[in-house]
């Protein structure tokens, strides 16, 4: 088990974070709230979002903010399209995946995938779509038993406050790791 110093020195020594702090009970509840209220918002266009990853980063005992600038390396997936509780499509950041994808006959849209064998679900269900946004899988990390997510961006514009961090600065972001 490391103590909460020494994951904080970690979390500065993961590539593309350049900044961190430990969130207080009256951060996370700030956090919390704003995420609610981007949850009653339709995401992306296609239906209601659920921040699944900063749930769980919510339900551990110490919260980190960190700031990332562009040598931060997201993960291939990070998104999962719902409509009546089956998945119908996610996003993806790999070239060679989404050709692939595309070569199989699946829909692909940017970066978005829709599974061609779920096209008529989607027809039917028009607008009962879910966006959930996962965990962010981070290896240097796992090792600790922490999870990490990626905010909304009300919540990440008032984490970039929190960290003095300019919140106009599109190569700037901000992510949410939980430990125990």
């Amino acid at each position: 088990m490391v103590n909460i110093e020494e994951f904080g020195k970690i979390l500065e020594g993961v590539r593309g974070i350049i900044k961190v702090a430990l969130l207080g009970d009256e951060e996370k509840r700030k956090v919390e709230v704003l995420e609610r209220e981007a949850e009653r918002k339709i995401l992306m266009g296609l239906g209601r979002g659920q921040n699944l990853g900063l749930k769980e980063v919510l339900r551990k005992r110490h919260v980190f903010v960190c700031a990332t600038d562009v040598n931060f390396v997201w993960p291939k997936k990070l998104l999962k399209i719902l409509c009546e509780g089956e998945v119908v499509g996610e996003d993806c950041y790999d070239e060679r995946e989404l050709k692939e994808m595309k070569a199989r006959g699946e829909l692909v849209i940017g970066n978005l995938v829709f599974y061609r064998d779920k096209l008529t679900l989607m027809k039917e269900k028009r607008g009962e779509f879910t966006v959930c946004i996962l965990p962010l899988e981070i290896p240097e990390l796992s090792r600790y038993g922490a999870v990490a997510a990626s905010p909304s961006a009300p919540a990440d514009l008032y984490l970039k406050e929190l960290l003095n961090v300019p919140a106009d600065d599109k190569s700037l972001g901000t992510i949410l790791v939980g430990i125990d």
